[in-house]
């Protein structure tokens, strides 16, 4: 790979309004997606390779302008399912409890939390240290920006939509992923993501699927 130049295309889009936020839970959920191309020597785009999502949720923008930090984690469907594992939702206790008690010795720098809902990359370009590079840039671009970031371990060839998906009517991203040449064992495809993750610095403490660690930790790593 260290012939390969390859560059990542963020993007976000947000509203312009006359009022500040607190309407709606979505309203502090930024949704970042990227791209992963392959360049030539200038610079110019070859080939995209990967892509994924991104959801930033600022729940420190929500503590300051006291949106209820409970909605905001009810903004999507897989903010919810995380969140339910990672925060905690009794009234009695501060939603922050489970994490600050894992980090105890190694408090979080803000209260923001990066949330890594996709990252693919296609068949030719899997197994040469790609996804792992992809993944130190995610965190150095936005080293400053969250004291947690979040996975979901979950083997992309497994999903209902892709499984169910006719060949015929395979989108051209689906056929360079190549999903029925991937790990067709759903226990050892996870198994294979989460030794993967491990290896890289992340740790799941509280649900199998779900993995953490902080900016710092992954960053220190690579040096």
């Amino acid at each position: 790979m260290e012939d390969l130049d390859f560059i990542i295309k963020y993007s976000f889009t947000t509203f312009l309004k006359d009022c500040p936020v607190g309407e709606d839970p979505t309203e502090f959920v930024n949704e970042i997606d990227f791209e992963v191309y392959l360049t030539d020597e200038t610079g110019h785009l070859q080939e995209q390779v990967g892509k994924g999502k991104i959801s930033q949720i600022l729940f420190s923008l929500a503590m300051d302008y006291g949106f209820p930090l409970s909605d905001v984690m009810d903004a999507t469907h897989s903010i919810c399912q995380m969140s339910g594992v990672l925060f905690e939702w009794d009234e009695d206790k501060d939603f922050w409890d489970k994490i600050e008690t894992y980090f105890e010795y190694e408090p979080l720098e803000n209260y923001d939390v990066f949330f890594l809902e996709t990252l693919e990359v296609i068949a030719k370009y899997r197994g040469i240290g790609l996804g792992e590079k992809i993944i130190n840039n995610l965190i150095e671009r936005f080293y400053s920006s969250c004291g947690l970031w979040v996975l979901k371990a979950f083997p992309m060839q497994h999903d209902i939509t892709i499984k169910s998906e006719k060949e015929q009517n395979r989108s051209d991203w689906n056929i360079k992923m190549e999903y029925s040449k991937m790990e067709l064992d759903f226990e050892k495809a996870q198994y294979q993501l989460f030794n993967y993750y491990q290896k890289r610095g992340f740790q799941n403490p509280f649900d199998m699927e779900y993995f953490i660690t902080r900016p710092y930790d992954i960053i220190s790593k690579s040096k």
